[in-house]
Formats: structure tokens, C-alpha cells, sequence
């Protein structure tokens, strides 16, 4: 039995997320800041373009409106990119180590290889997020919105997603070690192929309500709740 259902039935939905829809002509642009800065002065969205490369720390790119393109190897340490608007772009072996990402929004966007360590997502919202081999070990999602998302072999070990709402949200072979999911419901969110090592839930264990673990996993979770689970 996988399911820890403890109140209600649930239907198991798989996510399948939207791929990002990126132009073939994309104009190459070597510094993202100073392509950009008419655009955000004028709250203007940004189309069709491509970065590779670029290295910057404590950069100001809140209000960025991003559409259809591709950041390649790019890291932006310790930037603001608040309020910011990614729709249908393309992140690989990026660095947002540190970042404020508060407030923003990403739809059909997918990152592959890339670094979130401690960058703060709070209200953050991502749909039709498309998402491998990434890290985000102490980020915060705390608020935030997930729906149609998927993660592949990514590492959320000390992040915190409290207080959060996942819809259709699916994780594969990810650490979830640590995490914080207070006031976060896992309903239909299947943890069964993921290490949930150490998760941290309210003392009711609400959040677990109709979500899918492996018999090792609910025999953890029952020993928490004081069952006595023979072997």
C-alpha cells in the first residue's frame, strides 16, 4: 500500500508540462543588463533572445519581462530579479545562487543543470516548469505557487516550501531532505521515488493527507505518529 490517504480518497494526476515555445531566430546578446535596461525602464517585455556566458554579481534585473529565449551558462549571483516575468524561456547550467526571485512568475520555462542555492522564490509562481538535474538547496518557495511542474534529479535539501501550493506538481529521484513543507499540502504528490529524509510538517502531519509514499516511507511516517510498526 503506497498511499498515506489518511482522511479522503484522491485522483492521481501526472503532470505534463507544456514545453518553453522559443523563436529559431534569436538575436545574440552578450550582456543581459544592458540589453534590457530601455525595456525595464519602460516596463516592456523583452522577445527572442539569447545570452551565453555572462558572469555578474548584485546585478539589477527586478521587472525583467523575459520572453522566448535561451540564458546559457550565465550566472547572476546574489541579483534582484523580483517581479520578474519568464515566459517560454530556456535555462541551462545557470547560476542564481542567492537571488532574490521573489514575487516573479515562470510559464513554460525549463532549467536544465542550473544553481539556486539560497535564492529566495517567496510568492513565486511557476507553471509548466520543466526541471532536471538543478539544485536549490536552502531556497525558499515559502507562499509560492507550483502547477504542471516536474523535477527530475533535483536536490531541495534544507529549502523550505511552506506555506506553499502544489497542483499537479511531480517529483523523480530528488532530494527532499529537510524540507520544510509547513502548511503545505502534498495531496496527489507522489514521494515515493524521492529521499524525504528529515521533512518537516506540522504535529498533525495535515500536509501528508493523500500523498503516495513507499512502505518504507509510511512506516517512517507511522513511527512518527507513534504507530508501533511490526516488522
Amino acid at each position: 500500500m503506497k498511499s498515506c490517504d489518511f482522511d479522503t480518497p484522491f485522483e492521481e494526476v501526472t503532470p505534463v508540462p507544456d514545453a518553453p515555445r522559443i523563436s529559431a531566430n534569436l538575436s545574440s546578446v552578450p550582456d543581459l543588463i544592458e540589453a534590457t535596461i530601455d525595456d525595464r525602464a519602460a516596463e516592456r517585455p523583452v522577445y527572442s533572445l539569447v545570452v551565453e556566458g555572462q558572469t555578474c554579481e548584485g546585478v539589477d534585473l527586478s521587472r525583467l519581462e523575459l520572453f522566448s529565449s535561451h540564458l546559457l551558462r550565465c550566472a547572476f549571483l546574489a541579483s534582484d530579479l523580483s517581479n520578474a516575468t519568464f515566459e517560454d524561456v530556456a535555462f541551462e547550467q545557470c547560476d542564481f545562487s542567492n537571488a532574490d526571485i521573489s514575487s516573479a512568475y515562470f510559464l513554460r520555462c525549463s532549467f536544465s543543470s542550473c544553481r539556486f542555492v539560497g535564492a529566495d522564490f517567496s510568492e513565486t509562481v511557476f507553471k509548466h516548469a520543466t526541471v532536471t538535474d538543478s539544485t536549490f538547496q536552502y531556497a525558499s518557495f515559502t507562499r509560492g505557487g507550483f502547477d504542471a511542474c516536474s523535477f527530475e534529479g533535483c536536490d531541495f535539501s534544507q529549502a523550505s516550501i511552506a506555506e506553499a501550493e502544489l497542483k499537479r506538481v511531480e517529483f523523480s529521484q530528488s532530494r527532499l531532505t529537510n524540507v520544510d513543507f509547513f502548511k503545505t499540502s502534498l495531496r496527489g504528490v507522489d514521494l515515493s521515488d524521492n529521499d524525504i529524509a528529515g521533512f518537516l510538517v506540522s504535529d498533525t502531519m495535515r500536509e501528508l493527507s493523500g500523498c503516495i509514499m513507499d512502505p518504507y516511507q509510511a512506516a517512517s511516517v507511522a513511527r512518527k505518529l507513534g504507530i508501533v510498526v511490526k516488522e
